[in-house]
């Protein structure tokens, strides 16, 4: 790749991150200079919504993305080893939902057998999740909403009172063959409104035994993170500099998400690897009118599946989009107004020696998209708000060399939504949502890439997606519930005709949604409980989507969370209990399959801060409480060729535990 948009990339965020230290400022206070952590998981920032803070990740030693989402509402994400975990949202796969991290998108799908979302629980500060198509401001192509990962900084880590410090973790699951991890961090106030901090995380894990006391193999993986993050807070600037990089190898089959079923998948070595560059600035002066959020990026997917008795590339494929998000954001007495330009740059080189030799392919190509959008919250009066947004995105898509060379495809359209909210009481509020969002072309999975042409005549996707809402909170009880319904037209996806070519890009049809969303619990001084249920009828053209429908979506049952939380009067020691219920779901893979089974699965974890300020912490969860044996709903499942699951099923009884020490 052409390391031009690097160089200036890293130029242009080194020029704003000195531009404020021009002003000379005196240092901000402790209390201003720390940041709440917390994982937020919502539908539509609707009342009710609940919030994980900080300390959830810990309690629950979360590891992947697994232990970070499956408990919560409209959210499933697939078993089996790290590297096959796909996240479904309302049913939808994470494909067609926007990803960001630290501002960064992260548009590039690798290979449908493999996850796409790469992301390290250990120093996250915050996840937003939007379900559905919503505001204007969550991006182009947000089809099914938006998911953002922030990270932590220098300021978040540092105790009351110190300049310095450093983080010494370790982290240790019993199941199968194990697995540990090390976690390394140092941070520190290198001036009086800078802050630096340096992270590295290690993991390793073997094989793991399921709920039947069998190994499930190959899921051993070898995961580092690394990441260096500058961050400053003047009078009216605040912003952070962050370069981070996964990388995830292990040896699995051809396809990380099955097992060898045929007897004709051979091992491969399989590495993924994430590098992101970006850049956040805010000026925030003393104006209602002025409130200017900027973010620049550049992100770096890379994968290679080689297999390891011959050394043979089986594929391979790396896409780069580097972009940038400029905003303000004008605040009147009821009147809020949202409004920037947005822009994306990706460039896919792509390689695949899958199929047979004539079919043996590679690409190159590149795609662009432009917007600019409004949106603007208006209150009428306390008990209403009127929420209406547009945005305007130009799509341009071109294959530049290999498979489908010459090819484009060019698109514009706009994206409307409108909100209206009521309280007619101080406890109860009522909303109903209506929005639409546009994909046009751009590149789609890389591994396919390099097999599938394009012909130049597609169609971008629309979606559309309408909401109703209810919730109330009142002395700790608290009642949210939503239904939702939602279609994507002109979905497209690899046709494969067989002949001179294998296939092509097309528009293959409608998938649609429908379902709700409910929770209710009530929280006291120290305890707390809760209970959920989720459920979503998705389809494809009328028929139920199901496990062969990578890229789009599965059926995945309804499913019921419950959680009970409890914390000492001192707050040095919290306790809690996760227990998620998925019932039966037909599966309609084929004729005569077996519904997808339900399972129940209940998780126990607890904390101690073992010194005052929570510098030293012992932490315990056992999860798979009752050693349930089960397969995922969101796990590759039941193959009808095989006539037997050929996904991997779930890990069994897990007691995993953590000690970690903060100066």
């Amino acid at each position: 790749m052409n390391s031009l948009p690097m160089r200036l990339s890293l130029t242009g965020a080194t020029l704003l991150a000195l531009a404020p230290m021009a002003h000379a400022v005196q240092p901000l206070p402790d209390a201003e200079a720390r940041t709440l952590d917390e994982v937020v998981v919502t539908a539509e920032r609707e009342p009710g919504n609940f919030a994980i803070d900080r300390n959830e990740i810990e309690l629950t030693q979360a590891a992947d993305l697994g232990d970070l989402l499956s408990n919560e509402s409209g959210v499933a994400v697939g078993g089996g080893s790290t590297v096959a975990q796909k996240v479904y949202v309302r049913g939808f796969e994470d494909t067609l939902l926007n990803v960001t991290i630290d501002g960064a998108q992260q548009p590039a799908e690798l290979y449908h057998h493999q996850t796409r979302v790469q992301v390290e629980p250990e120093f996250i500060r915050s996840i937003e999740l939007d379900a559905g198509a919503g505001a204007a401001t969550a991006g182009a192509g947000a089809l099914t909403g938006t998911m953002r990962v922030n990270t932590r900084n220098a300021f978040d880590m540092l105790s009351p009172g110190r300049d310095a410090g450093m983080l010494v973790k370790g982290a240790a699951g019993f199941n199968g063959q194990d697995h540990h991890k090390a976690v390394v961090a140092a941070f520190a106030r290198v001036g009086p409104n800078l802050g630096l901090m340096a992270t590295h995380v290690r993991h390793d894990g073997g094989d793991y035994d399921d709920g039947n006391g069998q190994r499930v193999s190959p899921t051993a993986f070898d995961h580092e993170r690394s990441q260096v993050k500058l961050n400053g807070q003047f009078n009216a600037h605040s912003f952070d500099l962050s370069a981070e990089r996964l990388d995830d190898t292990g040896t699995y089959y051809e396809r990380p998400h099955m097992t060898n079923f045929n007897g004709r998948f051979q091992l491969s070595d399989h590495r993924m690897r994430r590098e992101t560059l970006s850049y956040n600035h805010r000026y925030n002066p003393a104006s209602a009118a002025i409130d200017v959020r900027a973010t620049a990026y550049r992100n770096d997917s890379r994968y290679q599946n080689r297999r390891n008795n011959t050394g043979l590339v089986y594929s391979r494929g790396q896409q780069v989009s580097t972009g940038f998000d400029l905003r303000n954001t004008t605040r009147l007495d009821a009147f809020d107004l949202v409004y920037g330009i947005d822009y994306r740059r990706d460039e896919l080189r792509a390689t695949q020696q899958a199929t047979p030799p004539p079919f043996w392919g590679s690409t190159q190509q590149t795609a662009r998209v432009f917007g600019a959008y409004v949106q603007g919250d208006w209150r009428p009066s306390a008990s209403w708000l009127l929420s209406a947004g547009v945005r305007w995105d130009d799509y341009r898509h071109e294959v530049d060399a290999g498979v489908g060379k010459g090819a484009s495809n060019a698109q514009s359209r706009p994206s409307p939504n409108l909100a209206i909210e009521w309280r007619p009481t101080d406890h109860l509020s009522l909303r109903a949502a209506y929005a639409q969002a546009f994909r046009g072309v751009t590149i789609r999975e890389a591994f396919f890439s390099a097999l599938y042409t394009h012909h130049g005549d597609l169609e971008g996707e629309r979606a559309d997606n309408v909401e109703l809402g209810l919730a109330y909170e009142r002395d700790g009880w608290y009642l949210r519930a939503t239904g939702f319904r939602q279609h994507i037209d002109n979905y497209i996806a690899a046709v494969y005709t067989g002949n001179a070519e294998w296939g092509h890009w097309g528009n293959i049809g409608q998938a649609e949604v429908d379902g709700y969303e409910l929770e209710a619990g009530k929280d006291w001084q120290q305890f707390g409980v809760g209970l959920g249920v989720w459920n979503s009828d998705n389809r494809f053209d009328d028929r139920p989507l199901n496990d062969a429908d990578l890229g789009l979506g599965t059926g995945i049952g309804r499913t019921w969370t419950a959680r009970v939380d409890w914390r000492s009067a001192s707050g040095r020691s919290r306790y809690g209990l996760r227990a998620r219920r998925v019932e039966d779901e037909a599966n309609s893979i084929a004729p005569g399959a077996p519904d997808k089974p339900g399972y129940a699965v209940v998780d126990a974890m607890a904390n101690w801060q073992l010194l005052a300020d929570g510098q030293l912490v012992l932490g315990v969860a056992l999860n798979n409480l009752f050693d349930r044996h089960y397969y995922d709903h969101a796990t590759y499942g039941y193959n009808a060729g095989a006539g037997a699951y050929v996904g991997f099923p779930a890990s069994g009884r897990e007691l995993v535990t953590s000690i970690s020490y903060r100066f």
